[in-house]
């Protein structure tokens, strides 16, 4: 399963981005020249998620740092399917 996301300037306008799939939740947000990818286990929203269990990344706001967040955030929902989460 991939993680599917809008294109390079949705980010690049400065909007974030959130989504779920099963039991995974993530969530970028576009900086200065950087985009932060958040992921975490469901059911609840990041606010309400215990800190601990958030994975960030960050990556470069280019056509390239998108690519390379969707293929991380793909391989974090594979890990935790596999968890049964």
């Amino acid at each position: 399963m991939k993680i599917e996301l809008p294109n390079f300037h949705y980010f690049y306008s400065k909007n974030p981005y959130s989504g779920s799939l099963g039991g995974f939740r993530f969530r970028l947000e576009p900086g200065d020249g950087q985009l932060k990818a958040i992921a975490w286990p469901g059911p609840n929203c990041m606010e309400a998620t215990d800190p601990a269990l958030l994975r960030t990344e960050e990556f470069a706001l280019t056509e390239e740092g998108l690519g390379a967040a969707g293929e991380w955030l793909t391989s974090q929902c594979e890990e935790w399917t596999y968890k049964g989460v």
